[in-house]
């Protein structure tokens, strides 16, 4: 129609040089091109279409291969320092002097702090005076006797006062010493609450000391576990708020059952853990199986069934010019555990085979299939 009217314009001489006809020429050019690219777009998506059906739907596939599969049981921990202990008064008293301050490294017996001794001073101060008076006696009363002079009572005497006074003055000084706080064991001091002019009593805990050298973690596991878990089977160790992972190997396993809440102690000893403190969380996961050749693919690529359990694989095919192409295939497995998103596989599939691991719902046995994978084969 556009054709003829633009002859029929051309006809009418000078009446198509007018505004009016310029523009009805331009509407109707515009409506053509408009409904010739409608047919060209239509065109263009029939064609792609076809082609995708040719190609098969698309799929991500994973080349099955045998390695190491490892199933695991999971329970939450805590880290523990094997000797952390408080320091305590063993006598009533007032605080004197504090010697240390929290951070300090303290050696076993170090003196921490001290309490007012003053009275029981006094009275080894007198105890020295008396055995100094006494031992003078006990050495003239010796020479004496060494020349035959006295009897031997009197040396006797003698000397019992002299040893008698060196036992109390002993005593004396053990008492004394009761007087010093002193570290437990050698460590780190995490925590000092003695205060100049505090009144203690002994029991009172004033200072923590925590030796990061012998650290564990340490676990309640649950009853039904009693047989999976025995020292010595591997261990994975991780810290949330470090973001650290350590292998181990458990150290202790206890065989009490605690009828409160029907769980058993699990421990294992760990090496040096930077920035690692005690009560901090720890997840573990205890190997309870391993198998070192296994074949074991995504838990979500198995599907199950009331005849069983299968995987979709892709399957090739010879195609047209002798190209390779690709169909699913449904494969019957057999599965045996399955853990951190693995399932093994014990039959059912060979290495090398491609299991579908993206795209599989709604395949059809024997349904053309594609994918990046194609590329290198």
């Amino acid at each position: 129609m556009s054709l003829v009217a633009a002859i029929l314009m051309s006809a009418c001489g000078e009446k198509t040089n007018t505004p009016e006809a310029k523009k009805a020429k331009l509407e109707s050019l515009k409506k053509e091109i408009a409904q010739l690219q409608s047919e060209a777009n239509k065109l263009e998506k029939e064609l792609n279409a076809g082609a995708a059906a040719d190609m098969g739907k698309t799929v991500e596939v994973a080349t099955v291969k045998k390695g190491l599969f490892q199933s695991f049981i999971a329970i939450e921990g805590v880290a523990d320092a094997n000797e952390s202990t408080i320091a305590t008064p063993k006598v009533p008293g007032t605080v004197i002097r504090v010697m240390v301050q929290p951070g300090a490294q303290v050696t076993a017996g170090q003196v921490l702090a001290q309490l007012d001794n003053t009275a029981i001073s006094q009275g080894k101060n007198e105890l020295n005076q008396q055995l100094a008076f006494v031992t003078t006696l006990f050495e003239k009363q010796k020479r004496l006797w060494e020349k035959g002079v006295g009897t031997e009572v009197q040396y006797l005497s003698a000397k019992n006062q002299k040893e008698a006074l060196e036992k109390s003055l002993r005593t004396l000084d053990v008492q004394i010493d009761m007087y010093n706080i002193k570290a437990p064991i050698s460590g780190t001091l995490e925590s000092a609450d003695a205060k100049v002019g505090q009144a203690v009593a002994p029991g009172m805990p004033l200072f923590r000391v925590v030796n990061m050298a012998n650290i564990k973690v340490k676990a309640d596991a649950a009853e039904s576990h009693s047989k999976k878990i025995k020292a010595g089977d591997q261990i994975r160790i991780y810290f949330p708020d470090l973001k650290s992972e350590i292998d181990s190997r458990i150290s202790f396993a206890a065989k009490y059952i605690d009828p409160l809440n029907r769980t058993f102690r699990v421990e294992t000893k760990l090496p040096k853990v930077e920035n690692l403190k005690p009560n901090m969380i720890a997840k573990l996961k205890i190997v309870d199986y391993e198998n070192k050749s296994a074949i074991a693919v995504n838990s979500n690529s198995v599907q199950t069934t009331e005849s069983g359990s299968y995987v979709i694989v892709a399957k090739s095919v010879a195609g047209k010019n002798g190209s390779n192409n690709f169909v699913a295939e449904r494969r019957k497995v057999t599965v045996g555990k399955s853990s951190e998103g693995l399932t093994e596989i014990l039959t059912g599939l060979n290495e090398g085979d491609l299991v579908i691991t993206a795209g599989y719902q709604e395949l059809n046995e024997g349904q053309a299939i594609s994918g990046e994978w194609m590329k290198g084969n």
